[in-house]
């Protein structure tokens, strides 16, 4: 993935994390379905932070897209870094960059992913533009 990405995005969390042993695959290392749930850990963490009731507004931000780079296997034990960045907005979408590191030697880089989230009226099932108190939040206003 494009460097220039995470570095023209805004970082909104750090979240440290250890690799659970059922999530290994028989080659011994994270299964790689487990590297996109550490990344959508983190997203979901942010928007609780954000307190966004996808219940109560029925609407908020759900994933469009997401493509993963795997560079380094994780293997258990293992202790990792998951950084999120936010930006790169449309009218209904804004883009999203994870990283994975290991937590002891952070040159060494697990994965990272890009995603496109779509604010969506959920009831509707239809996109709707990006409210502006999420756009002020996403250009660091």
């Amino acid at each position: 993935m494009d460097l220039s990405l995470k570095e023209s995005m805004r970082l909104v969390r750090n979240d440290r994390m250890t690799m659970r042993w059922g999530e290994m695959d028989s080659l011994a290392h994270m299964n790689n379905v487990a590297y996109l749930r550490y990344f959508e850990e983190s997203r979901v963490a942010w928007f609780n932070e954000l307190e966004i009731d996808y219940e109560s507004t029925s609407e908020g931000p759900i994933l469009g897209t997401i493509s993963c780079r795997y560079l380094k296997s994780a293997v258990y034990p293992a202790t990792f870094i998951v950084t999120s960045y936010v930006g790169k907005l449309g009218k209904s979408s804004f883009g999203m960059y994870h990283e994975m590191v290991n937590a002891n030697n952070k040159s060494e880089i697990y994965a990272e992913a890009e995603a496109i989230l779509v604010w969506a009226d959920i009831s509707a099932a239809k996109s709707r533009p990006v409210p502006v108190w999420f756009r002020q939040i996403i250009q660091g206003d």
